[in-house]
């Protein structure tokens, strides 16, 4: 059986340097495939490692983790180690991307090349996929000696006969301005979020998972994201009519926590049905993004959304 890997944690151990003067750590994780006995090295397998998501200790990383899973062998071992990326050479990469493509750093950074250096390790756990996926929710909590604790949430990966790679389009409209900033001048740092929503019938347990986070738009209530592109079965397990979605914008902030501003539950079928008939600034086909109280925050015009096979 083929299963899928998620994973987010909760007040991680700050090991910055400069946490002194506010600074937090940059978490990312590794994720490896152990076996029984983990003194065989020939047996580790490497299965990746997660994005950086800076300054934050309550990271919820978007790279979805997937295996091959023996039902008939109950253990299926995974070694997941969180580090503190080298946020010095991440930025640094990030500035390259400005200067070469004009587009904005994101708060999610790439993993820096393979160098050897992981950063300060964070914590580091042992659990098994069968294990896992007969919990309550199919998600296992995991305390962390360097603090905090670490949820690794296990689910079957092909739910559905829907294949291909889903490819979207987004721009914000209108999006409301709660950056007040120097003299009133500011604006928001918007960015959205993609999430799958995870449903536990037998357990009453529901729970939202980001499969995509576009790039943050500096001082812009208009923002035009890139486009992106993800695989069918990482957004909906393999089922786009089945499968809630949820779009969030958020405010990206330098310093502290990035700010939720709204979000629209759609589904796949429902973002090809609003792809804008009249321009990338026609507000007739736009979804609106609400706050918790229904107020609208803003528009989002679907330029292109579609399952290429």
């Amino acid at each position: 059986m083929r299963v899928q890997v998620h994973l987010r944690a909760e007040k991680l151990g700050n090991v910055s340097r400069g946490r002194w003067r506010g600074k937090k750590s940059n978490p990312y994780a590794k994720v490896v495939l152990t076996s029984e006995s983990t003194t065989v090295a020939s047996s580790v397998v490497d299965l990746g490692c997660t994005e950086i998501i800076t300054n934050e200790l309550s990271p919820r990383w978007m790279t979805i983790f997937t295996l091959e899973h023996d039902e008939s062998k109950d253990w299926t071992p995974l070694r997941i180690t969180i580090h503190d990326g080298i946020a010095e050479n991440a930025f640094h990469r990030a500035k390259e991307n400005i200067s070469r493509n004009g587009s904005q750093p994101n708060t999610v950074l790439p993993l820096p090349s393979r160098s050897g250096r992981e950063g300060t390790k964070m914590g580091e756990v042992d659990v098994k996929v069968g294990g896992s996926l007969r919990m309550d929710g199919q998600e296992t909590k995991l305390a962390l000696n360097e603090g905090g604790s670490l949820f690794v949430h296990i689910t079957k990966s092909q739910q559905g006969s829907d294949t291909g790679m889903f490819t979207c389009h987004i721009r914000g409209l209108d999006i409301k301005n709660i950056e007040s900033g120097l003299l009133g001048l500011g604006a928001i740092d918007p960015y959205f979020e993609l999430s799958k929503k995870f449903v536990d019938p037998d357990h009453g347990i529901s729970r939202w998972h980001v499969v995509y986070r576009s790039e943050h738009i500096l001082n812009s209530i208009n923002p035009y994201w890139n486009p992106f592109e993800i695989d069918v079965d990482r957004l909906c397990n393999g089922d786009c009519p089945g499968k809630e979605l949820k779009i969030a914008v958020w405010d990206h902030q330098n310093w502290g926590e990035d700010r939720w501003l709204a979000e629209v539950e759609v589904s796949v079928a429902e973002l090809q049905k609003s792809v804008t008939k009249g321009g990338n600034a026609s507000r007739d086909n736009a979804l609106r993004v609400e706050d918790e109280n229904g107020e609208v925050m803003g528009l989002l015009v679907v330029l292109k959304a579609g399952v290429i096979a």
